[in-house]
């Protein structure tokens, strides 16, 4: 063989060579870019159906205030329409049934709220039938019921009734409105705090919706949407369930039985994207609202978590064709020495390789989880740099997301400790307490930051707590206080199934138990209490101590931290502590002027529960209370009473706006007597005051004369007056009863004369 020949098959060899090993590059690199583009993609992909849940469930929260606003107001009015009309109902002979039905038509045309009558004989109006009502139980409503008619508007909606009855007789009459309307009214008042609050900043191609179901079993009208952005609508048309993908899957069928059976769900399904006319596949979170029997949810396209893992990984690997060119190169160079330089750039490139495999699985929990100072290779280094790069900020990513998840909670206990002024910061101080002292004992950092949640959430159950008795002045009942004692239970059963929460659920449900079992809500003793539970009592009751009350001063740090030494906590803890807590304590303003406020606060709830909205007057309960008191003590006085004739026939002819302003200028006449106090609303149209002067007949003749000179419209209103002295009484009851009976004497007698 020739010496031209020898070298051209060297060099046809080291050319073969040098594509195979170009090619074995190659593959190894596309190799390694799948695997990272799959990692990315599917830790993505859980990212997001995790932050899809968490978004439908603060959604649902959400909805759920603004629901729960809505209907108790709602109910609130229907029982002020019902009171009202019942004395013109008590006037019609019900055996009349076409007196009756006259009666209801007229009222019902002139009011957004209905009137209804049931009994055997006849049920108006009739499209209500009792049957197809069932009692509304949420929100601890009474004598509510949601009532399923034929009926349908426009779109082909099946039309509900909120009904709120009472029985009378042999009868049962009762006031109702539209569901559907109550329903859309909370939907546009909720979509755009949601908006504002949750979905601000989410990519064009996420979406979120609400959907009323009709029929949860399927069926040609199973549900409608009432807000789909990506459908272009507000409130659509009845659909029905047996629709399919482009795929052809049932989708709707399978998340309707989902929902039926588990009351939430994840689907997967294909449909075109908001910026794109072609189907994708969609992955969304759907949550079961009952008290609307509404689905909300949320969801992303996975084509959107296909295109940003695609452009990380390609991002890292870009610049891996410059080392081809290099490769190349240096083969020309040394061609007389490339199995020796190849040997040593495999092992070289192995080993680089190597580095930058084992650093992966880092990413994002590691500053550099990359040695970039180990690698040979510059090429590798940049990758190494890139990648190293790219950890920094999926951490920066993920702490902030962390940092937004925090702050969320905050935003969230803070909407919850605006209906109790009294834990205001509360729950952000016992987070601070607990990680320190979780510091304090050595726990790891973990632990630290579990605590400071759960400090977060602990009182979160309080949202479940009616108001009558969070908010209620005084001391509560033994019933209200054990309804009290499960907002532990009602803080861990919100959270136990969120992702983010499962592991520290345990300890914010265990927060009030007490190491002697004497605490609740489970009464364990302290063994059984996870040492974060026992940081948490201690964390809560030494804020507890050292923050202002309407009743006391807070306690210095030495004295609260005295009293906890003879309570049932761990004094185990306590002694490890006691001496940094000083240090840990988070100074409340000025003590003065919290106390002012907590009095001012304490104020406007009595007067909330013990005086009339419109005119600041006593109401009945309290008037009662206060005779009693006076009462009691032979105290000598003469109880007034006014009652406006005609209130009703005011409010009909004149508005129910002019039927206020009497009832606001009666208030004022009799607040502005001389020597009376006390001065209650105990009816609708019946005012009453204590007298402690001598001569009762001058102050009627007083009252008469500027009550006489009241005039609306040439409408000059009417009064009953009389008086009573509590001489010989000893109950408040029968005083008022006694004075009512008066009353009703100038009644009948003026009846009489007619």
């Amino acid at each position: 063989m020739s010496v031209k020949k020898f070298f051209y098959f060297i060099y046809i060899f080291l050319i073969a060579v040098f594509l195979v090993v170009v090619g074995i590059f190659y593959y190894f690199e596309q190799t390694q870019k799948k695997t990272i583009y799959n990692f990315i993609f599917k830790k993505e992909i859980e990212r997001n159906k995790q932050s899809i849940k968490l978004e439908t469930y603060a959604a649902c929260e959400f909805i759920n205030i603004e629901a729960r606003t809505e209907i108790k107001k709602t109910v609130g009015r229907l029982k002020d329409i019902l009171g009202k009309a019942e004395p013109e109902l008590s006037h019609l002979c019900f055996d009349n049934t076409t007196e009756l039905r006259t009666f209801i038509k007229k009222f019902n045309n002139s009011h957004m709220f209905k009137l209804a009558v049931f009994s055997n004989k006849l049920s108006v109006p009739p499209y209500i039938n009792p049957k197809n009502c069932k009692p509304y139980t949420y929100f601890n409503l009474k004598n509510t019921y949601l009532c399923k008619t034929n009926i349908t508007d426009k779109r082909g909606i099946p039309q509900s009734f909120l009904l709120y009855i009472r029985k009378k007789d042999n009868m049962t009459i009762g006031t109702f409105t539209n569901m559907n309307r109550i329903e859309i009214r909370i939907a546009r008042d909720v979509e755009p705090k949601l908006n504002r609050l949750l979905f601000k900043y989410k990519s064009p191609d996420s979406y979120f919706f609400i959907a009323k179901i009709l029929n949860i079993n399927g069926g040609k009208k199973a549900g409608y949407n009432i807000y789909n952005p990506s459908k272009g609508v507000l409130i659509g048309k009845p659909e029905p369930s047996d629709v399919v993908d482009a795929k052809g899957n049932h989708y709707r069928k399978k998340y309707l039985k989902a929902l039926k059976k588990f009351g939430e769900t994840y689907s997967v399904y294909w449909y075109p994207s908001p910026t794109n006319s072609k189907p994708q596949e969609k992955i969304s979170f759907r949550k079961l609202y009952k008290p609307l029997n509404w689905m909300v949810g949320t969801g992303f396209y996975v084509e959107t978590v296909k295109r940003e893992a695609a452009s990380i990984s390609n991002k890292l690997f870009d610049r891996l064709k410059y080392f081809h060119i290099l490769l190349f190169l240096v083969f020309l160079l040394i061609i007389l020495t490339v199995h020796l330089i190849n040997t040593h750039f495999n092992r070289l490139v192995s080993r680089d390789t190597e580095l930058i495999i084992a650093g992966i699985p880092s990413l994002g929990k590691q500053l550099e989880p990359i040695e970039t100072s180990k690698l040979n290779f510059f090429r590798f280094r940049l990758i190494g740099n890139a990648l190293n790069r790219f950890s920094k900020e999926l951490k920066d990513k993920t702490e902030q997301i962390e940092t937004n998840r925090i702050e969320f909670i905050k935003a969230f206990v803070k909407v919850l400790e605006v209906r109790d002024v009294y834990t205001r910061g509360h729950s952000e101080r016992v987070a601070f307490y607990s990680q320190k002292i979780a510091e304090i004992l050595g726990l790891d950092e973990k632990r630290q930051h579990n605590l400071f949640v759960a400090g977060l959430l602990h009182d979160l159950g309080k949202v479940a707590i009616p108001d009558s008795i969070l908010l209620k002045p005084g001391k509560l009942s033994e019933n209200e206080y054990n309804i009290m004692k499960l907002h532990p239970v009602f803080s861990y059963e919100i959270i136990k199934d969120i992702g983010f929460f499962k592991e520290l659920a345990i300890f914010v449900k265990q927060h009030h138990e007490r190491c002697d079992g004497s605490g609740y809500p489970d009464g364990i003793p302290c063994e059984k209490i996870t040492v974060e539970g026992r940081i948490l009592a201690i964390a809560d009751v030494l804020d507890a101590l050292t923050t202002s009350r309407p009743y006391r001063k807070a306690y210095g740090i030495e004295e609260a931290i005295e009293l906890m030494k003879k309570m049932s906590l761990d004094q185990k803890i306590i002694r490890r502590v006691e001496g940094e807590l000083g240090n840990l304590l988070i100074k409340e303003r000025n003590n003065i002027e919290v106390i002012e406020i907590l009095n001012s606060v304490e104020k406007s709830r009595i007067e909330l529960f013990e005086k009339d909205q419109l005119t600041g007057l006593y109401r009945i309960k309290s008037l009662i209370k206060e005779l009693q008191n006076k009462l009691s003590k032979n105290e000598d006085f003469y109880l007034f009473m006014v009652d406006i004739k005609h209130l009703k026939k005011v409010n009909y002819e004149l508005g129910y706006e002019k039927g206020n302003d009497l009832i606001m200028e009666v208030s004022k006449v009799i607040k502005s007597l001389n020597k009376t106090e006390l001065h209650s609303r105990i009816g609708a149209s019946f005012f009453a005051f204590v007298y402690t002067g001598k001569n009762p007949v001058e102050l009627k003749k007083k009252l008469e004369e500027k009550l006489g000179s009241l005039s609306f419209n040439d409408y000059k209103p009417e009064f009953y007056i009389g008086f009573i002295n509590s001489s010989g009484i000893n109950n408040a009851e029968k005083i008022i009863y006694l004075l009512e009976m008066q009353i009703e004497s100038m009644k009948i007698a003026e009846l009489k004369k007619l």
